[in-house]
């Protein structure tokens, strides 16, 4: 389902854009739980795949005392990213490197544990985004992802507008677990209602609670990234974002649009 620019700047794009600190879905909460479903410990090495400004990769290293390699195609996301490494003091632990994440420029079998949060859904072909995981994941390692799943049937032209206009593919959730199980994932457990709840979905701020979507950016906030995104995109960028915004939420609000956490285990060789 490729996105060809009609709805740009989409809902991504402006958090992109803005570099203001906007977690996935479900916060720290939700990172936290994927971190002990893949059962790290200190001494592991893992691969964040689409690692954008570092944030899940810090909370690794300093929560549960991995070793972790950050991949993303941005370059500022990986010269901030490694930025924020140096202030948390976790340089030994943390590196980032620049990659597509359809072409994992890793060995076969180096990772004790592969994670993608939020982010197999907007490169064009997500599954080779799950094949390069399972790739360089270890025989019987962990792997997890989090992504935007349809909680509805919809009709695929609705689907696709919507897509378009959050900037990435949500799949149904059966979607989701038969391409894991085609790159080569066993043992899949999931978790879909708990981190599909609306206000999941704005709770996405590291530094402070977020009661309702309309709070997600302060006026201040809202102000710059409308600034930044005028000087790309132009005034009437400004008016799409606002208004893909707009639809993208009213999609979760209306239970359309839900989020689900998948974990599994590459299978073991023979």
């Amino acid at each position: 389902m490729k996105r060809e620019g009609i709805h740009k700047p989409t809902v991504e794009d402006a958090i992109e854009i803005g570099s203001i600190e906007i977690l996935h879905p479900g916060g720290y909460m939700l990172t936290k739980r994927t971190a002990e479903l893949c059962e790290m410990k200190k001494g592991m090495i893992v691969l964040d795949v689409s690692s954008g400004r570092g944030t899940q990769a810090i909370f690794y290293a300093q929560t549960f005392g991995v070793n972790v390699t950050g991949l993303d195609i941005s370059e500022e996301m990986n010269r901030t990213a490694t930025q924020k490494v140096i202030e948390a003091g976790v340089s030994d632990k943390v590196k980032f490197v620049l990659g597509d994440s359809q072409h994992l420029p890793f060995a076969e079998n180096t990772f004790d544990v592969v994670i993608n949060e939020c982010a197999v859904g907007i490169p064009d072909d997500s599954q080779k985004v799950l094949d390069e995981m399972l790739r360089v994941l270890k025989p019987n390692g962990a792997v997890a992802i989090h992504e935007s799943t349809w909680k509805k049937s919809l009709p695929v032209s609705k689907k696709i507008e919507i897509s378009e206009r959050y900037g990435t593919t949500p799949l149904e959730f059966e979607e989701w677990k038969k391409m894991l199980e085609k790159a080569g994932t066993v043992d899949i457990i999931s978790e879909f209602e708990q981190w599909s709840k609306p206000e999941m979905f704005w709770n996405i701020r590291k530094d402070r609670i977020v009661k309702d979507h309309k709070s997600v950016m302060t006026i201040r906030e809202k102000i710059t990234t409308a600034f930044r995104i005028n000087k790309i995109y132009g005034l009437k960028g400004v008016l799409k974002v606002f208004e893909n915004e707009k639809i993208f939420f009213n999609s979760v609000l209306n239970g359309e649009l839900g989020y689900a956490l998948f974990k599994g285990t590459k299978k073991p060789v023979g």
